[in-house]
């Protein structure tokens, strides 16, 4: 019985030395010109250089806040404050550092970059932005614009889905107007985008309107754009084809003098030089042009020699209209 009393006394003994050399993680000043401090807070002044976990922590100004207990709480830096990562910058006017929540908020003119698991940088500018030290989850919102490889997205806000701690997925949505993507096949509106960061593939929902164009590498102005309204978008980036859906109300392309719709189009390209190739109408379809017009549950027209034909597998009785000039 002796024999585990002090068996006991020794294990708590050894719990209080550990918790004795282990104190919680703090922030570290490194440099600052002025420095005042009581027990609610520690007022740091003039080139402000900060370590904090693995992060290096510049301002003009900030503030230390203490709890109850004289623990750091938060810390608060000002005047164009910047947070430097290895895989993520921060800039702000404001950076808020909340270190039992493990959180960091930045405010005025924020300005972020994210790396990718190819290292590429997604970099965001907005008016807020949220960002987790564990590399979890990120937020941005209020005039965001974000640039990412060959993509600019303007949005009214914006997460980061992070998965195995890397940025997987972005999702912008547009509140006060529709958020607005730009890549090198296409300008689209719509209410809410995903995009795939690993695959750079595109949905785009909620009153879709898209501008198509064939030949990235010839400019917009000199190319006939296909245009699109749909409920629902899908864009693959590795392929090139378009996949736009409508419950409630058709999809609709214009495209020169051919005007088409359908509950379901599909825009595919030309393998070899990446053009597009055809438009695959389905579902009650309607696709006019100056001297035709041909309604059917699938209607193809091809860009290469602009003829319509209907599928006569999927459509027993096709109608046709010719029209006389």
């Amino acid at each position: 019985m002796k024999h585990l009393q002090l068996i006991f006394i020794f294990l708590l003994f050894s719990i209080f030395l550990f918790c004795e050399i282990s104190p919680a993680e703090e922030i570290e000043i490194k440099h600052a010109d002025l420095l005042q401090a009581d027990k609610e807070q520690i007022q740091i002044m003039g080139n402000v250089i900060i370590n904090y976990k693995e992060a290096i922590i510049e301002a003009p100004g900030g503030v230390i806040e203490n709890d109850k207990d004289g623990e750091q709480n938060k810390a608060i830096f000002s005047g164009r404050a910047k947070l430097k990562l290895k895989d993520r910058m921060l800039e702000a006017d404001k950076i808020e550092v909340s270190i039992k929540d493990k959180t960091i908020h930045a405010e005025g003119s924020t300005i972020s970059k994210l790396k990718d698991k190819k290292n590429d940088w997604i970099t965001i500018f907005s008016d807020y932005q949220e960002l987790h030290w564990s590399g979890e989850n990120a937020n941005a919102k209020g005039n965001i614009t974000t640039l990412y490889q060959d993509t600019k997205v303007t949005s009214d806000e914006v997460r980061i889905i992070y998965k195995s701690k890397k940025p997987s997925e972005a999702v912008f949505t547009g509140y006060i107007k529709p958020a607005h993507i730009e890549q090198p096949t296409n300008i689209t509106s719509a209410e809410e985008f995903i995009v795939d960061l690993n695959t750079n593939d595109l949905w785009a929902t909620g009153n879709v309107n898209s501008k198509v164009w064939a030949n990235k590498k010839s400019k917009k102005s000199e190319q006939d754009l296909v245009y699109l309204n749909a409920e629902d978008l899908f864009i693959e980036k590795a392929t090139g084809t378009v996949v736009a859906k409508s419950k409630a109300k058709k999809v609709l392309i214009t495209y020169q003098e051919t005007k088409g719709e359908s509950t379901e189009a599909t825009l595919l390209r030309d393998k070899a030089t990446n053009n597009p190739e055809r438009i695959l109408f389905k579902g009650n379809a309607n696709v006019a042009q100056e001297d035709k017009q041909i309604s059917s549950e699938e209607v193809v027209f091809n860009f290469k020699d602009k003829k319509l034909t209907s599928n006569t597998r999927a459509n027993i009785r096709p109608k046709t209209l010719i029209f006389k000039k």
